[in-house]
């Protein structure tokens, strides 16, 4: 009896392990870019509440932090005050194998619980062969030990598959547990809302088709909107918080604005507008490339960049007039930027592999930028790089996981069609409804969030990569519950 009650927490820091054991047998826990400014970002809410002490800086060192600080704020928005805290904390209380063991916790909990309330009468250490294929196959062990907020956003939507179809399997205090994850997951990146967003629609969808009793479909929902709104809450306070004590609000960099330039149109309209007497203040650029979005954000160097190399006044201007720059750009080239859109979700749709989480740290050991951040000293504590920076490299390359991972996405989509569309041609018993429409719902978020990331941002592997694995789990279970009723055992009921 004890040991059935603790047998699925035992279950879930077994699948935990069992990530922790591929991220270590590929290499180690990884960073980016973004990940300086999460760590930073935790450290100074450590610092202003008085857990960290603040720095002993120079007159002109404090001077320069005002200005770095004040210039931030243009950007800022874009970064969750949520993840950076879990960073920041976890981290700093050890390495990031601590920041990767607790991912891989709260990866391995609603995998496990998916499999326990989908295949109630099948072996509930079948969870195991479940997370043990994911971890092996998929994307999702670089994304565990990936110290950025990528992973919840598959979290999330298995997350919100469970609450939505299968409430009446699970424990009230998992469920509160489950949500408050839900939350989380949503509140570390702002695309991770947007995503839900959409799927609160999708999952009215499923419900309906489901025949759920339309009270408890509203409930249920109701569930999901309200998750969605404290995350906001909650991805809002550190920006609040700064217009308290600065006066100056967080702003976003124009990714729209990059995204329809890079995407053709917007650099044609540009063009037109410019030649036509529009005041806009991209005019003064209109002569770079603006090909890549990435150049127009982030670029420092004169020939490509723009929002990095603008000055506070400019940086304003161009993301004031961002509503008014798409919404001419819509105007002047409709069926151009649908097209280019449509293209960028077909592009981000297929990006099934990794890249960044993998990519050779010797960067941020050697750029003269990069190697003054708080990136060095966390790949130190869990990788000895050796005096030429060559020892701690993945062992997993972007064109190995092309292969790998592109294969084995593909055949798990063929796994699930066939699985789907072949029990429907045969005499044979219907596979559980509900896991039928969790199945839905969870190829669905792969596909919306190729949209949300593909066209609002742009096609970049580690918006897709970052979820995908979802595609590999539903056809684990789908195949798990075929055998369970080609064995003979009852289908679950809806």
């Amino acid at each position: 009896m004890t040991l059935r009650r603790w047998q699925p927490f035992l279950i879930v820091l077994a699948g935990a392990a069992l990530i922790l054991a591929v991220v270590a047998g590929f290499g180690h826990p990884t960073v980016f870019t973004d990940t300086d400014d999460y760590y930073a970002l935790g450290k100074e809410l450590a610092t202003d509440v008085g857990l960290v002490a603040p720095p002993d800086l120079s007159d002109a060192d404090v001077a320069q932090a005002k200005i770095d600080a004040h210039m931030g704020h243009t950007q800022m928005a874009s970064r969750s005050a949520v993840y950076g805290v879990f960073l920041y904390g976890l981290e700093s209380a050890a390495d990031l194998w601590l920041v990767t063991l607790v991912q891989a916790l709260l990866v391995a909990w609603p995998v496990a619980t998916l499999w326990r309330v989908a295949l109630p009468s099948r072996r509930q250490t079948g969870a195991l062969v479940a997370v043990a294929i994911v971890a092996l196959l998929t994307p999702l062990p670089f994304f565990t030990g990936f110290a950025m907020p990528d992973i919840f956003a598959g979290v999330g939507a298995l997350v919100a598959a469970l609450l939505l179809v299968y409430p009446n399997r699970i424990g009230r205090a998992e469920r509160w547990g489950l949500a408050v994850l839900l939350v989380f997951s949503l509140a570390v990146h702002t695309s991770h809302i947007l995503l839900m967003v959409v799927m609160v629609a999708v999952g009215g969808g499923v419900l309906l088709a489901l025949r759920v009793e339309r009270r408890a479909v509203v409930r249920r929902l109701g569930v999901l909107v309200a998750t969605i709104v404290l995350a906001g809450v909650a991805n809002s306070l550190y920006g609040i918080g700064i217009r308290l004590t600065t006066g100056e609000p967080l702003r976003n960099q124009p990714f729209l604005t990059a995204r329809l330039l890079a995407d053709g149109p917007g650099r044609t309209y540009l063009r037109h507008a410019c030649a036509t007497g529009e005041k806009y203040t991209l005019c003064r650029f209109a002569k770079k490339p603006l090909s890549d979005s990435e150049d127009i954000l982030w670029s420092d160097l004169p020939a490509t960049g723009v929002f990095m190399l603008s000055d506070f006044a400019t940086r304003m201007k161009l993301e004031d007039q961002e509503g008014r720059f798409v919404l001419g750009t819509l105007a002047y080239a409709p069926g151009a930027q649908l097209v280019a859109s449509l293209r960028n979700w077909g592009r981000q749709l297929a990006m099934d592999y990794v890249d960044d989480p993998v990519r050779d740290p010797a960067y941020y050991l050697t750029d003269p930028y990069w190697r003054q951040t708080n990136l060095p000293p966390m790949i130190a504590r869990v990788a000895d790089c050796g005096p030429r920076h060559t020892l701690c490299r993945s062992r997993l390359t972007v064109a190995a996981s092309k292969a790998w991972h592109g294969a084995v996405a593909l055949l798990a989509v063929a796994v699930v069609l066939g699985t789907l569309l072949w029990r429907r041609r045969v005499t044979a018993p219907a596979l559980p409804p509900r896991l039928v429409a969790a199945t839905a719902f969870l190829i669905a978020a792969v596909v919306v969030n190729a949209a949300v990331c593909g066209i609002l941002s742009g096609p970049f592997a580690r918006y897709q990569a970052r979820i995908v694995w979802l595609v590999p789990l539903v056809a684990v279970l789908l195949v798990a519950a075929h055998r369970e009723q080609n064995e003979g055992e009852p289908p679950a009921v809806a």
